[in-house]
């Protein structure tokens, strides 16, 4: 006997088989066990009631990608780590409760990194990301959410030791001061000299020498990947840019503001790029084309044009100041000036 399933069983078997990415209509179909039409009317009132979206559309060739609104760019996670997360999320919370107070998101993902990043936790199968101010849960840490135990975690005790020793470590420390301290113990160099870089730039005073050092190790540290050719030439933009405007002999601190967006729309820009190769390489690594293709491809799209914004306004400061400037006025090395003279009598011919 076969026995019928109800409306509301269906979509619950659909939005299951959504969790681990998108599917057309006939995949779901195929994996739900149903006839094409009741699935397409299902994946309509669950698209009404804001559980998933249409994210391509051709005849019946239509894809859909469950809405989770838990994760970073919605990118999936399977059930047992969403299970995984909010428990340690509620054990987090307990701690600080106790304590009678309520952590900063900072604090409250970072002290869940602290946790997963300990092997004797037992939760380092669950996934964590590089993304703009360092490694983070791919799940959102929310500290005003009510998190319930939802899993039964095995090494309970051990990760709550964990927990305490995070808030002992870190009860007397900023935020800020939390994330530079991680950049530093899990040791990504792109992180540490953007922190330096903001630090610098956020000075009072600061001298033209010091932010183009800044700049310079940060240019070297750039990651040159051919799939990503526009990390490294987009930094190369800015770091030229800017350069230029230092040998118009511009004090770089009265542009602090326009210097300070432009690196800050290249750090977003080269973040979101982290959180790509975090979740591509490694354990559980997911599939590079579905990533970019669903998840990842249109914010990278998108802050690449703030990014070019940007530069079009630090460029405009540029040109105005290179009008007005007496280009005699340019100090050349003499190795400078001996090539300049070379040049200047060659005339193309052996």
């Amino acid at each position: 006997m076969v026995i019928r399933k109800t409306p509301q069983q269906i979509k619950e078997e659909i939005l299951s088989v959504l969790n681990k990415g998108p599917l057309s209509v006939e995949q779901i179909r195929r994996k739900v066990e149903s006839n094409w039409s009741t699935i397409n009317t299902y994946l309509e009132e669950l698209k009404k009631e804001g559980k998933i979206k249409e994210i391509f559309s051709a005849d019946k060739a239509k894809i859909y990608q469950k809405l989770l609104g838990d994760t970073y760019f919605d990118i999936p996670i399977t059930d047992e780590e969403r299970k995984k997360f909010r428990t340690l999320f509620s054990l987090i919370m307990q701690e600080y409760k106790s304590k009678g107070i309520v952590p900063t998101k900072t604090y409250f993902a970072k002290c869940a990194v602290h946790v997963i990043k300990n092997e004797e936790s037992g939760l380092s199968d669950l996934p964590i990301v590089w993304y703009i101010y360092g490694l983070i849960p791919q799940m959102i840490a929310d500290p005003s959410q009510d998190y319930q135990k939802e899993w039964n975690l095995e090494h309970r005790i051990k990760i709550k030791n964990l927990i305490k020793e995070f808030m002992d470590i870190n009860k007397n420390k900023s935020s800020g001061q939390i994330q530079r301290e991680q950049h530093k113990e899990y040791g990504d160099e792109l992180y540490i000299l953007s922190d330096e870089f903001f630090e610098i730039v956020n000075r009072q005073r600061f001298e033209n020498e010091e932010i183009l050092e800044s700049l310079n190790n940060f240019f070297i540290a750039c990651p040159i990947d051919n799939e990503f050719s526009d990390i490294f030439n987009l930094t190369e933009k800015v770091l030229s840019l800017i350069r230029k405007l230092a040998l118009l002999e511009v004090k770089l601190e009265d542009y602090r503001k326009e210097i300070s967006t432009t690196f800050d729309s290249l750090w977003k820009f080269i973040a979101l790029y982290k959180l790509y190769k975090s979740r591509t390489t490694g354990k559980n690594a997911l599939n590079k084309e579905t990533l970019l293709k669903f998840y990842i491809g249109n914010p990278l799209d998108s802050r690449k044009k703030t990014l070019q914004e940007s530069l079009l306004e630090l460029n405009s400061v540029y040109m105005s100041k290179l009008a007005e400037f007496d280009i005699s006025k340019i100090k050349l090395s003499e190795e400078i000036k001996e090539i300049k003279s070379i040049m200047e009598d060659w005339t193309g011919e052996d």
